[in-house]
């Protein structure tokens, strides 16, 4: 079955990685928070949607012992089949779970050339709470 969801590209025009040098790699690690805002945007012009991502973490205090600190903007371009009933919902999960993934991989890319080797953003859901439950009760 063909999605109804094209990915045409997808890049990243600003990222900061940042080592920590005062990090102990023999301390207990202790993930930060990742934080990941969503945009989607239509280009009526090209007929195509841009979904962007703004992704970051950084140790929230002192105490963490967290090698990296991380600040990323993904952009997605999409095509959406004519007639799709709701893209914005489509492209607002769908989407942002593929660019979000593509994100994951650059990461690790970055963070394998660093002092402390790679690290690998967790999975997350950009179903919204409610929507999650219902897909629950249909279980």
């Amino acid at each position: 079955m063909k999605s109804p969801l094209e990915i045409i590209s997808y890049f990243f025009p600003a990222v900061t990685v940042a080592a920590d040098p005062t990090f102990d790699p023999e301390a207990k690690r202790i993930e930060p928070e990742v934080k990941v805002k969503v945009g989607v945007d239509r280009d009526e012009e090209n007929d195509s949607y841009q979904v962007a991502l703004d992704i970051s973490f950084e140790p929230e205090s002192e105490e963490n012992s967290y090698p990296y600190s991380v600040s990323l903007i993904a952009i997605g371009i999409f095509k959406v089949a004519p007639n799709y009933p709701d893209p914005d919902k489509l492209l607002g999960i769908t989407g942002a779970s593929i660019i979000y993934g593509a994100a994951r991989e650059f990461i690790i890319t970055i963070t394998s050339r660093g002092p402390w080797g790679a690290v690998m953003l967790p999975s997350i859901s950009f179903l919204k709470p409610e929507e999650s439950q219902k897909n629950k009760l249909r279980k």
